[in-house]
């Protein structure tokens, strides 16, 4: 009897050993999620200049729940106007509660355009055509199924996602991605994308090609084919012809940029703020461009930074800064642009017809400042200025024992997903306008 029980214990402690080491399906991301920070008056980043940003917006894309979007309600027409992107606004791709106007086809999709889901309030996906020109020649065309979601089949994580902008060249036009945030009056921002351009052998899961393209004559418009199947990665890059661009955008004499050519070495990346061309001359303006080679190739995930100060831009990877201007630094409101595309000019060069090129992002972070709270300018102390006291004011001070990032309990509490957006508007405009930046966050630290 002794033996048995003994034997049991054994048998119950090896099975519960061996059920702990097998994959878990729904096992949580092998990542921390970035979440907005709560409790900040503002916002402040490393580098030379701590700037001093009254907002903040993350969109994290490497746990996104597909089949749920695939079922939102996205009836409701979205609102354009910059109370759409207020601080409070956290939460909104989480949206159990939503009406189901339609059940997807596929209960567990493995990708899901970007226009079906809640990110798309925030950032419009593009789709408009641009016709050729002797210096441009190919015609490009805008699609929304150019962006969107899918599993990262490269990650053992079932739960994975990254979202995706994809190009690809027919035989009379190349079909391209743009993402543009729909917020219009940002001024000044600290912007950083985490990226890759997928290697040329990478197979994703993707939606099928759109129906609003151009109608075509299958003779002469073959249709490029598709990957579906689910392959490991591999090393390489992606086929030549293609730009892809991260930037702040006015127009094209206020604009600061990340430009990635896919004809060049995996490590090179162009920065530059705009006009970087004098068309009369013919030459390239001096102090306006740089072609840096970076420490980390574009065929790997790395975070990629771009820093839009008052007299000064600055780009980094990873952390590490890699240029600066202070040439033509944009000096007016502008939204947030990313794009994949190819016109067949002298820039991108041209695609070979059927290739397909990818872009993938795991998320975007914003730190940013609007045209509009030009009258609530922050005043900072001397001490709350200098880099080491700031540091140490982030859980001194007004905060008492409370961490700036923990939510004040005294404040109304907003009901999660849709049923709260009003709320959460409401109380964002009645908050305080406060003359002091009583409690800041540093964002590289989040």
């Amino acid at each position: 009897m002794k033996f048995n029980i003994l034997a049991f214990g054994v048998a119950v402690i090896y099975l519960g050993t061996l059920a702990s080491t097998l994959p878990d399906a729904r096992a949580p991301p092998q990542f921390l999620a970035k979440k907005r920070p709560r409790g900040c008056d503002c916002y402040t980043i490393s580098g030379p200049d701590l700037g001093y940003f009254q907002h903040y917006k993350v969109w994290d894309f490497r746990a996104v729940d597909l089949s749920k979007h695939a079922n939102l309600n996205l009836s409701e027409p979205i609102d354009n106007g910059d109370e759409d992107w207020n601080d409070d606004d956290e939460g909104d791709d989480q949206e159990n509660d939503s009406p189901r106007v339609h059940e997807s086809k596929d209960p567990d999709p493995k990708s899901l355009v970007f226009y079906k889901t809640s990110f798309e309030r925030d950032w419009s996906s593009q789709n408009w055509e641009r016709r050729g020109t002797p210096i441009s020649p190919v015609l490009m065309v805008n699609s929304k199924h150019n962006v969107f979601l899918t599993r990262d089949h490269e990650k053992h994580d079932p739960l994975a996602t990254y979202l995706v902008l994809r190009t690809t060249r027919f035989s009379e036009y190349t079909s391209t991605a743009e993402i543009e945030t729909r917020l219009h009056n940002i001024y000044r921002c600290s912007l950083r994308v985490r990226f890759r351009l997928l290697p040329a052998s990478s197979v994703i899961s993707q939606p099928p090609h759109p129906e609003e393209w151009p109608p075509r004559d299958p003779k002469r418009h073959p249709t490029a084919p598709l990957n579906n199947k689910t392959t490991p990665l591999h090393d390489g890059r992606p086929s030549d012809g293609a730009c892809a661009g991260i930037f702040t955008y006015r127009d094209q004499t206020c604009e600061s940029d990340i430009e990635i050519l896919t004809r060049d070495p995996p490590h090179r990346v162009h920065y530059a703020n705009q006009p970087d061309y004098d068309f009369a001359a013919d030459r390239e303006i001096p102090g306006a461009s740089t072609i840096a080679d970076v420490p980390v190739p574009w065929t790997s995930w790395s975070t990629h930074r771009l820093d839009w100060l008052s007299n000064m831009s600055r780009w980094y990877i990873n952390d590490q800064i890699q240029d600066a201007k202070s040439y033509r630094v944009p000096d007016l409101e502008s939204m947030i642009v990313i794009n994949l595309w190819s016109n067949g000019g002298l820039w991108t060069g041209d695609m070979r017809i059927g290739d397909s090129i990818y872009m993938g992002i795991e998320y975007i972070e914003l730190v940013y400042n609007r045209s509009s709270d030009a009258f609530r300018g922050y005043y900072m102390s001397p001490s709350q200025s200098h880099g080491g006291h700031q540091r140490a004011s982030l859980t001194n001070g007004s905060l008492g024992n409370r961490h700036p990032l923990e939510p004040d309990n005294k404040d109304e509490k907003c009901q999660p997903g849709r049923q709260g957006r009003e709320c959460r508007r409401k109380k964002w405009r009645n908050r305080p306008l406060n003359e002091f930046c009583q409690r800041p966050c540093h964002v590289d630290e989040l």
